[in-house]
């Protein structure tokens, strides 16, 4: 048997080929380290290919790294689920990088199991971004109509929103999307596809997030060093709502609020758009962290716990139900009141969605979001969550489950799976209309380029 040896940004593998093939006899093995080995995929019609567009979704979590491999005929309908891996994250913190080596190990464990499922090999990913260290500002752009016959153009809404990007940007900061809300033609305010309307002024408001530089290259050198090229860099908390929010939501008004490990992610729509992002400081590992201090356990063990026993309403416990505890330093197990887990979980959601409350007061939108709340994220698995969050928010709140996905499904339900469906769902409407449109920009834009082609000379 021949090995075809495909050349990303590492060495032929050191290890012995000959054991590669017995191994997996049915294999192309892709250079890496370790080596990656991957099932030759069917045979495609060109016809079939040339209609079809595949991504890859990279989500780079506190506790866990996912790989999603998708394809779809059509922009903006369903994706068919391809392949699925994961495998946990020991080389992030609150979602930013911390050790590079563990990150790319972490990612290619993660990609070789997504890979061997869909029995196709990853080339770029649109990857996740997360952290404290994002948040969004408001800015304006105004431009005169370039074309003879005042009629707007791609390129007239191109540069208004590039003009918006004139606003005062620290300088260990970058610019990661910039996200149109509307646009004003000659004085008439509140159009939402300003391309084929005539007139001689265009204006624009925009909603700018921005992220901190070394974050930023950090998640780029992973990437990289896994051997993937990169299609996009994505919010996390804006992929999340790409992946479990319907169009109805997005243009009535709706918050995301998705729940990670180590951070919660706040992000407003309003009118089809983005209007403010935050994110908290908080997150699932709290939660676990609070238990076992609280029940004197292993973090394992108050995982477990809060996964097959939380709640995050006491009051709905009955008073006699118990569950066994095992002790941290020997075998001893103690049976406690399930209401006693309940109590120590509760208080901390209940901040959790007290602050991401605050940050929808911050963004003006406080009670003007008639479809509510959606919660995802891996942090909203409690049992009660919806609850808790609709005691705090006063309004609708429903679990966020990825929607429009085919094939592989039951291979990324849950809400956990939302940022990482959110990343597929992402490249394939913003890539396919490169970027710009009359109704929605969100793009990594020139800084992220600058930044891959230094990094690519450098490395």
């Amino acid at each position: 048997m021949d090995i075809t040896w495909a050349h990303k940004c590492w060495p032929r593998p050191r290890g012995d080929p000959q054991n590669l093939v017995r191994q997996y006899p049915d294999a192309l093995i892709i250079s890496g380290n370790p080596p990656v080995p991957l099932l030759r995929s069917r045979r495609r019609s060109s016809t079939a290919l040339s209609r079809r567009k595949r991504t890859v979704g990279l989500d780079l979590g506190t506790s866990r790294v996912s790989v999603v491999i998708a394809e779809s005929d059509d922009p903006t309908g369903p994706v068919s689920i391809m392949g699925v891996g994961e495998t946990p994250a020991d080389g992030l913190r609150k979602g930013v990088v911390v050790n590079l080596d563990k990150t790319i190990a972490s990612i290619q464990a993660a990609a070789v199991a997504a890979e061997r499922m869909a029995g196709q090999r990853i080339e770029s990913v649109v990857v996740s971004l997360g952290g404290t260290h994002l948040w969004s500002q408001n800015s304006t752009g105004v431009v005169a109509v370039a074309s003879g016959d005042r009629e707007i153009g791609e390129d007239d809404v191109q540069r208004v929103v590039e003009a918006s990007r004139a606003v005062s940007v620290a300088s260990d900061r970058q610019v990661i999307h910039v996200i149109p809300r509307a646009y004003t033609v000659d004085g008439q305010d509140g159009v939402r596809d300003a391309i084929g309307m005539t007139g001689h002024r265009l204006e624009v408001e925009t909603n700018i997030i921005t992220g901190a530089q070394t974050a930023v290259q950090n998640v780029i050198k992973c990437v990289h060093g896994a051997g993937f090229d990169i299609e996009d860099v994505v919010c996390a908390g804006l992929a999340a709502g790409e992946g479990v929010l319907t169009p109805q939501e997005l243009d009535l008004g709706v918050c995301v609020v998705d729940i990670g490990a180590g951070t919660t992610a706040v992000v407003v729509y309003n009118e089809g758009a983005a209007r403010h992002l935050a994110v908290l400081p908080v997150g699932g590992n709290h939660v676990t962290s609070d238990i076992a201090i609280g029940l004197r356990t292993t973090l394992d063990e108050a995982e477990s716990l809060k996964l097959n026993y939380g709640h995050t309403l006491p009051d709905v416990i009955d008073h006699g139900e118990k569950v066994e505890v095992r002790q941290v330093g020997g075998d001893r197990i103690n049976a406690l009141p399930r209401r006693f887990l309940a109590e120590i979980i509760g208080p901390r959601m209940k901040e959790i969605f007290q602050m991401a409350r605050e940050e929808v007061r911050k963004s003006g939108f406080d009670g003007l979001l008639p479809a509510g709340v959606v919660v995802s994220g891996g942090g909203s698995r409690l049992m009660g969550t919806t609850d808790a969050a609709q005691l705090v928010f006063d309004t609708s709140v429903r679990l966020g489950q990825p929607t429009g996905v085919t094939g592989l499904a039951d291979r990324a339900q849950g809400p956990s799976f939302a940022v990482s469906v959110g990343l597929v769902k992402w490249g394939m409407r913003h890539h396919s209309r490169d970027h710009v449109n009359g109704r929605q920009q969100a793009t990594f834009g020139s800084t992220y380029q600058k930044t891959v082609r230094w990094l690519r000379d450098f490395f």
